[in-house]
């Protein structure tokens, strides 16, 4: 069996930070591409670092989890690939 090697936009595809196109909200956007990013954060984390409240933030990572684009494992988050 011969083995492929994956081509360079094949590498940048899978490396890509660029939000979902039905993330509409700023905040939504915005945690994605960080989760993107870091692989995995907490929630104090993500609010730490990106300087949203909890207020604000609980509820976008419920609605990203609900779109199957979070996967939240108590208190740490991850982008579901």
């Amino acid at each position: 069996m011969t083995q492929t090697q994956p081509t360079q936009a094949d590498s940048a595809a899978s490396l890509s930070t660029e939000p979902p196109e039905d993330v509409d909200s700023t905040a939504g956007k915005l945690v994605y591409v960080y989760l993107s990013s870091v692989v995995e954060a907490t929630v104090d984390g993500i609010a730490d670092a990106l300087d949203l409240k909890l207020i604000e933030l609980l509820p976008t990572l419920r609605s990203l989890q609900e779109a199957d684009y979070v996967d939240r494992s108590g208190d740490s988050c991850r982008i579901v690939r």
